[in-house]
């Protein structure tokens, strides 16, 4: 997993052309005022999908990989915690389904504070838990890009 502010993200193009597209795409695009949903890059290649939510409490989210796709994290407005485990160590409790191209598992993980303008990208071998509050849910506008490995 790779946490960082989006005033960095160039030098994640060394991951690929589509790493590149995604990147690009949220430096000439204004999250916050883009209408909710997805939104295709790339075709199935690269997609964003903007979301407006309010952070939640541990019950209501999910520790979850993907097989197909990588997942840039970008927070618009507001902050929430993104918990995180190397696969390794996580016991499954959902098996893979291709369609949501997912699995998840038991909540045991770390956590890390992503804020405004902060990014995190996610690869198969990370699980990883979006969407979590602090101490009280507050809106978050964020995007998450769905990069085709």
């Amino acid at each position: 997993m790779v946490v960082d502010h989006i005033s960095n993200c160039e030098m994640y193009y060394v991951f690929g052309e589509r790493f590149k597209q995604a990147f690009e795409f949220l430096k000439a695009n204004d999250i916050r005022k883009m209408e909710l949903g997805r939104h295709d890059i790339d075709g199935d290649n690269v997609f964003i999908l903007v979301q407006e939510y309010t952070s939640k409490t541990i019950d209501n989210c999910g520790l979850e990989t993907h097989k197909l796709y990588a997942d840039v994290h970008y927070v618009a407005e507001g902050f929430e915690y993104l918990g995180y485990d190397h696969i390794s160590r996580c016991t499954e409790t959902i098996p893979y389904d291709p369609v949501p191209d997912a699995s998840f598992y038991e909540k045991e993980c770390q956590y890390v504070l992503l804020q405004q303008d902060d990014i995190a990208i996610v690869f198969p071998q990370d699980a990883h838990m979006p969407q979590k509050r602090a101490l009280v849910g507050v809106p978050v506008r964020k995007a998450c890009i769905k990069v085709l490995l």
